[in-house]
């Protein structure tokens, strides 16, 4: 069967079409540096734009496109007076009016009496709007029952956009909604569901009230993306004299904290990486959009078909089979997150103002943490003094976690036991002796005394002490909490432009910043404030030519300096600053800094320049460091050389170094592709002059890249093939020894790119190999591969969408734990199985009923991750004969009759340990020790006279499955089912359906064996319908079900007989009656009160029981709904359940 599957795969993936669509040509031009830019006379294709300022991208945070118009503005304007755009057009411009006839010639006296449509005046209605577009609705419900509590629910979700009168645009979104997740970040553009504000514009003014951003303004050393709650307010004008006036004014409560990891990625780990907070905090949420993710420099692009994705809710990456990452991967994460522990508010003042020839512009930026208003952090009298007494010390901050409380069943206490003259906890259910609710905090791998217990079955984490061996703790966890102080930032910037001349121009701005880390304390106080100052003078001489086409030079002189207590909001520097300087990694104390730059470059056009820098950078404590570099570009006949350079002197206390840096391109132009070479150097050698060896911070590599690839004006087919080598080296007494050779292949290519069928494929392979491999340093290979199909072939009967990928990563262990809910909000149920009153996770089903769904699950990953190899498999294959047989008699028109759909999701990950990959997706069972992970959805359908009203037959084939990876072992589900299901419309009015089941389910647990089941079933479902009239319509059903449970695991059974009806009645534009009575039998054999009783019963009772549901709904008026739901049900023995509701709905 497996064999079948995967022949069919690879059958489909690889037929293609020939038809393509004609695709717009790259274009790439350098222009002048002005307020704004008319860059084409079409429309510019969105995500193809970018801009260069040398070989630097700069971010789309600096500037802003309106792509209809080809229009472009700067929020920040770059310090240079040229910058290359690249970009993409529609062949049209879109906001153009375009006509295929004159239009003059329409004349209605030459048509004759014309019809012209008025559609029906639209009713008053209670909340009509006039010029305003409106969608949504409020409601508001109450939920009763003799086996709930009274429950009220709200909810709003409104949208609104139009004008208030002749000039004032609003726009708004409106909800009580209280959203506990971020949206998936799997995806470029992100959609913002939790995002409520109202906006009001008119002219050059803008108000806002409620969630936006905050972005960076026109500043060198301000420089922050903030997600807010509050007001903002900005004006933009101009005085009678032509100058503009830029005012900015936001009041907020800041929803995050801005952090930034920096890590070095595994061999062949694609993820997910865990973000941790400023704090060391394990388990953050990421504010969904806040990302910036760099990779060796480069800014990454996020989503499933770009460089990466993100899980904002675990705080987790994951890149894609695009992105290789190897054990050579600086990766540098920034982003903000939730952090609740005080509320916190931010304001911030802009002001603008500019002239012909100057600018100058004043900001203040301040966010602090409320000291009065702690939310998640109720400190003690105690604790007050104590962080009062630390000062800025707040890495001391770590203080004992532990409380007697008095004795609660639904938490998770702890006694205090005497083992060998040490007072430990010990967890308890215990009333008389679970007295302590503690807190353990992670403090790293060997560091603590405790563990997490994973073969706990208690509804919340569970710690157990573990005994030091041979002096060394064998734990990761203490009972210690770090205390988090309330901190307050500020930072007010004054700078001004001027322009010297047409070619000459002098910015400078000063910064004072004010951080305080403790408000509770006034010790250290005189360290918060500091200052930073920056100066660029930028000159442009043309040396012989026009302004345009003649050889120019640009020479810009810079300096810098931040003193010691110097703070900024976020990074302002380059990403890879301290590694440029030699500085990464190394434990410097406080200390100014000096940044002075000279650069001279010389250049005609983007492809005839070079440019030199002199650097030096000084922190008169303990580095000083001097780098020289060169760039050039020159292209002449098709031949290309792109070279940078860089040679770094530096002194760091006892250390010298000299880092060099070489990147050479050389390329040859041929009409349909490129070829060439690149060549990467890197040499860093630091001496430790005390011993006369190399320090551990020197290295070496030498890399080359041989390349061939299309070029981008190719319509049709595009691809790319890459060789590259690699070896590095690192320091062994006074040399560089060889340490590691890597090989990677890497192939990527496209057909049909704008055709009916696009094929694309890319496979990267990477081989390393250790001089001296060791258990630390393997010798491994890596394989990451992807490929898109889509074929839509014999105008539509054949319709394939095909994506498969493999390569490595690694799997977080997980663990879950119930939280309760009003009834009716959750999804679970909890059945005290063995009567001790204690929650615990074997307890819990999937809630049959409503007033049982008193719990939601949530899952938490913990910091153990296991290495895996993946393989994804997304299917969707559409058969309709009918397109090509329609016309067809005889044998053609009985299979026109016949249609099919079949879907196939498979996500799976196999143990990295095991060997080899996942190439055939079909593979592995989901008992297999090997498989870590598994996701599978397999749904096959095959329709027969599926069009006639009159009667058809449905095969359905369906196979679940799923598999996790969880602190306690593996939980799986595997669900396999058949059906078919006819349909015949007998008689006028009257309706037959019957439905065919048969299948197997099975559930497996290592933590929870009492919970594992392997069911077969068969089902069977008549149903008769008659509709009476256009209001009224009545239903009766059956259903015979037999279950049987696997003999080895209890060999349960039930015999389920059902009797129904259901009755519909419609009043039109006033409401609609139903109602649902079912008389249910169950046969049931086995022990009742278990986990398998509770699933085969469906949550009823052996024996006899009944349902019933009363539902109406009301038109109360135009735009308002009443909605009234009651339902009950009866088991032998068992009380009466009552259940209702009433809801209020107003639609806009």
């Amino acid at each position: 069967m497996e064999r079948k599957f995967f022949g069919f795969f690879l059958l489909v993936l690889f037929l293609t079409s020939a038809k393509a669509q004609i695709k717009s040509r790259l274009n790439t031009k350098i222009v002048a540096v002005k307020d704004s830019i008319l860059v084409d006379s079409l429309s510019i294709l969105p995500q193809t734009f970018k801009i260069y300022l040398g070989d630097e991208l700069l971010d789309t945070s600096t500037y802003k496109i309106d792509f209809a118009n080809s229009l472009l503005t700067w929020k920040k304007k770059p310090l240079a007076d040229f910058v290359q755009l690249s970009y993409r057009t529609f062949p049209v411009l879109l906001t153009e009016k375009s006509f295929h006839k004159d239009r003059s010639l329409i004349g209605l006296e030459a048509m004759g009496k014309s019809f012209v449509y008025q559609p029906p005046a639209q009713e008053n209605t209670l909340f009509n709007f006039q010029g305003i577009e409106k969608s949504g609705s409020i409601s508001r419900s109450i939920g009763f029952g003799n086996n709930q509590d009274l429950s009220v629910n709200s909810n709003m979700a409104l949208q609104f956009a139009g004008k208030i009168g002749q000039d004032i645009e609003i726009s708004a979104v409106i909800s009580d909604d209280n959203i506990p997740i971020q949206p998936d970040g799997n995806t470029q553009q992100i959609n913002d569901f939790d995002k409520v504000f109202i906006q009001l514009k008119r002219d050059g003014a803008k108000l806002i009230a409620g969630d936006y951003e905050l972005n960076r303004p026109d500043s060198y050393f301000m420089n922050y993306f903030k997600r807010t709650q509050g007001a903002y307010i900005s004006n933009t004008f101009k005085d009678k004299n032509n100058l503009t006036y830029h005012t900015q004014a936001a009041a907020a409560v800041s929803k995050g904290r801005s952090a930034r990891n920096q890590f070095i990625g595994e061999e062949g780990n694609q993820g997910s990486y865990r973000l941790i907070g400023n704090n060391g905090e394990q388990y953050i949420i990421v504010l969904s959009g806040t990302e910036r993710v760099f990779i060796d420099g480069e800014l990454l692009i996020r989503g499933q078909d770009n460089d990466y994705v993100m899980d904002y809710n675990t705080a987790e990456i994951t890149f894609t089979t695009k992105r290789l990452i190897t054990r050579n991967s600086r990766i540098s994460v920034e982003f903000e997150y939730s952090d609740k522990i005080y509320g916190r508010s931010l304001y911030f003042i802009n002001q603008d103002f500019k002239s012909e020839k100057l600018k100058v512009g004043f900001n203040l930026y301040t966010e602090q943490d409320n000291p009065n208003r702690p939310i998640l952090q109720n400190l003690t009298a105690e604790q007050h003094n104590f962080l009062k007494g630390i000062g800025n010390n707040i890495d001391q901050a770590l203080y004992p976690n532990a409380d007697s409380v008095a004795f609660n069943e639904n938490e998770i206490l702890y006694k205090k036991v005497d083992s060998l003259g040490n007072q430990i906890y010990v967890y308890s259910t215990d009333p008389k002796q679970a007295k302590y609710r503690v807190g353990f905090s992670y403090v790293g791998k060997n560091n603590g005394s405790y563990v997490l217990d994973v073969n706990s079955v208690a509804n919340g984490r569970v710690y157990r002490f573990v005994a030091s061996l041979s002096g060394q703790k064998q734990g990761d966890y203490e009972p210690v909490t770090l205390l988090i102080t309330p901190k307050k930032q500020q930072l007010a910037m004054v700078n001004a432009e001027y322009k010297i001349s047409k070619k000459s121009r002098l910015f400078t701005e000063l910064g004072i910043s004010n951080n305080d880390v403790n408000l509770y304390s006034d010790i250290d106080n005189n360290q918060n404030q500091g200052i930073g100052y920056k100066l660029i003078y930028n000159q442009q001489n043309r040396l012989q030519g026009t302004d345009s086409t003649g050889l120019k030079l640009n020479t810009q002189i810079s300096y810098e300096f931040a003193d010691a207590k110097f703070k900024p909001i976020e990074r302002f520097r380059p990403v890879e600053f301290d590694r440029d300087f030699n500085i990464n990694g190394l434990k410097l104390g406080e200390s100014d800094e000096h940044w002075t730059t000279l650069s001279l470059q010389l250049f005609k056009d983007d492809f005839k320049q070079v440019a030199y820098r002199v650097s030096s950078f000084v922190r008169p404590e303990d580095y000083k460091g001097i780098q020289q570099s060169v760039n050039g570009k020159y292209r002449y006949k098709g031949f290309g050389l792109n070279y940078r350079g860089s040679l770094l002197k530096s002194d760091i206390d006892s250390l010298s170094g000299d880092f060099l840096k070489q990147d050479i391109l050389f390329s040859k132009l041929f009409k349909p592709f490129e070829i060439g070479v690149n060549y990467q150097q890197e040499i860093n050698k630091t001496l430790d002059i005390t011993t006369d060896k190399l320090s551990l911070q020197s290295f070496s590599f030498n890399q080359v890249d041989y390349f061939l690839k299309s070029l981008p004006s190719h319509q049709k087919t595009a691809f790319q093939f890459n060789y590259i080598t690699r070896t590095d080296r690192v320091p062994f007494e006074d040399r560089l020894q060889e340490f590691s050779k890597a090989k990677t292949y890497n192939a990527k290519l496209e057909l049909n790119k704008q055709g009916k069928s696009p094929f694309s494929i890319t496979a990267t392979y990477r081989t390393i190999d250790y001089e001296q491999a060791d258990s630390l340093n393997k010798n491994a290979e890596t394989l990451l591969s992807r490929i898109d199909y889509n074929l839509n072939t014999f105008k539509g009967f054949l319709n394939l969408n095909s994506f498969y990928e493999l390569g490595t990563g690694q799997e977080p262990k997980r663990e879950y734990i119930y939280l309760e809910v009003p009834a009716g909000q959750g999804a679970y149920t909890w059945n005290d199985y063995n009567g001790n009153g204690i929650k615990e996770l074997n307890e819990f089903e999937i809630a049959r009923f409503s007033d049982e769904a008193k719990y939601i699950r949530i899952f938490r990953s913990t910091n153990e991750f296991i290495r895996s190899n993946f393989s994804n498999i997304n299917q969707t294959l559409k058969l309709t004969p009918a397109i090509l047989l329609k016309h067809n008699r005889g044998f053609g028109a009985f299979v026109a009759k016949f249609s099919s759909i079949s879907v196939l999701r498979i996500e799976k990950k196999i143990l990295a340990s095991e060997g080899g990959l996942v190439l055939n997706p079909y593979k592995t069972s989901i008992d297999a020790v090997s498989l870590v992970s598994l996701t599978s959805f397999l749904r096959n359908s095959i329709f027969f006279n599926r069009m006639n009203p009159n009667w058809g037959i449905d095969f359905n084939l369906q196979n679940n499955g799923s598999k996790s990876l969880l602190t306690g072992g593996f939980d799986s589900r595997d669900l396999n089912e058949q059906s078919i299901r006819f349909r015949w419309n007998f008689v006028r009015k009257t309706n037959f359906l019957i439905e065919l089941k048969s299948g197997s389910k099975n559930y497996r647990s290592e933590l929870f064996a009492d919970k594992n089941y392997d069911v077969d079933y068969r089902e069977v479902r008549p149903e008769l319908g008659y509709q009476f009239s256009a209001d009224f319509k009545l239903t009766f059903n059956g259903t015979y079900r037999h279950q049987a449970n696997a003999g080895n695991l209890g060999g349960e059974t039930v015999d389920n007989l059902s009797l129904g009806s259901e009755a519909r009645y419609n009043v039109l534009k006033k409401g609609t009656l139903t109602s649902k009575l079912n008389f249910i039998g169950n046969n049931f054999s086995g022990k009742n009160n278990t986990p398998i009783a509770y699933e085969l019963l469906d949550g009823l009772q052996s024996g006899n029981n009944m349902t019933w549901q009363l539902g109406f709904q009301r038109i109360i008026s135009n735009g308002i709904q009443l909605n009234f739901n009651y339902e009950g049900r009866k088991s032998e023995k068992v009380k009466t359940i009552h259940t209702g509701g009433v809801q209020v709905r107003a639609y806009f």
